[in-house]
């Protein structure tokens, strides 16, 4: 059993992590965690059972048990808008599809949940392409009307603001191969997401970030969806994450996406492009073409932040939506 004191001790790969991410800010956060935790075990009278390894480095989440003896989840963080988006997907959600949140205090961005059991990772359920052919019905399920919810940023904010961002630094850093090459890649996305907008105008609360270790197995209520980013857009969006995310999982003897042929990575695509059709009873085309869209936001944020990049499975994906002609 881990000692309670150690959780009141910050990894120095956490520290690290939030300094970098934060700035002068962080390094106060980091000087104030230990009374933070503290102040949480105590105003909601929460047991640490352990700590837990998933999740972004800059928070910190503990496996706790309620007075009760309830299983929840603690997390802790430096607060930041997407802190703050997170709560209120999840409020908003009010455990409708998604983890219950129980409490929460919105001027430290601390919070705490239902713990989901066993809370097995979609992920971990196949790793063949079986998988792909699995209906996740809480992906139509989930949104909600944007009518109902407010204050969070929309889809077409986050395209505009990555992409913004990225051709900033080429203009200032110039262009490499591939840099010259992700400018296509946007410029495709933008018409597309545009296209998107008018075939599907009305808005929805999405998750954001809805891939496969994102979605737990609970016991009773079955699959469930964590750590919501919180984002506007168009409903069909919600399942852009998923479509592209894990592909090597599916394909025998890969471990690296780099080392697969576009022959294997177009074949697991297809399979999800046919079942999510099938599923949301949508044009095909579409579900391409929203795969593509997240795609390419995804591997610009990766980009800016000078992230490696899938550069094969982006090509894959490009010559797929060019060969559809008039839908994109």
């Amino acid at each position: 059993m881990t000692p309670l004191g150690t959780f009141y001790k910050l990894a120095e790969d956490k520290q690290e992590a939030i300094i970098r991410e934060f700035g002068d800010s962080g390094e106060r956060w980091v000087n104030t965690y230990p009374e933070l935790l503290e102040n949480c075990v105590q105003r909601w009278r929460l047991k640490l059972i352990s700590a837990a390894s998933a999740g972004l480095p800059i928070n910190v989440i503990f496996y706790a048990e309620t007075e009760a003896g309830d299983p929840v989840v603690l997390k802790i963080g430096h607060p930041h808008r997407e802190q703050e988006t997170e709560i209120s997907a999840l409020r908003a959600y009010d455990g409708r599809y998604a983890v219950r949140i129980i409490e929460w205090d919105d001027e430290t961005g601390a919070f705490f949940m239902e713990r989901v059991v066993p809370g097995r990772k979609l992920r971990d359920l196949s790793s063949g392409i079986e998988r792909s052919r699995i209906r996740i019905d809480l992906v139509s399920d989930l949104p909600i009307p944007a009518s109902d919810v407010q204050d969070f940023p929309t889809f077409g904010n986050w395209i505009e603001r990555a992409f913004a961002l990225f051709r900033d630094g080429v203009l200032l850093h110039g262009t490499g191969g591939e840099k010259q090459e992700f400018l296509l890649y946007m410029e495709l996305a933008e018409q597309v997401y545009a296209r998107l907008l008018q075939c599907y105008p009305e808005p929805y609360l999405l998750h954001g970030d809805l891939h496969h270790e994102n979605i737990l197995l609970d016991e009773e209520r079955g699959w469930l969806a964590i750590d919501p980013k919180g984002v506007i857009g168009p409903k069909i969006m919600e399942c852009g994450r998923y479509l592209h995310n894990f592909i090597e999982d599916e394909i025998p003897g890969v471990e690296n996406l780099e080392d697969a042929d576009d022959q294997q990575i177009l074949h697991v695509l297809e399979e999800r492009f046919a079942t999510f059709s099938d599923m949301l009873e949508l044009d095909q085309a579409d579900i391409v073409s929203t795969a593509y869209v997240d795609l390419v936001l995804s591997s610009c944020w990766s980009l800016n932040s000078n992230q490696q990049v899938e550069f094969k499975k982006l090509r894959v994906l490009y010559a797929l939506l060019k060969n559809q002609g008039p839908a994109q």
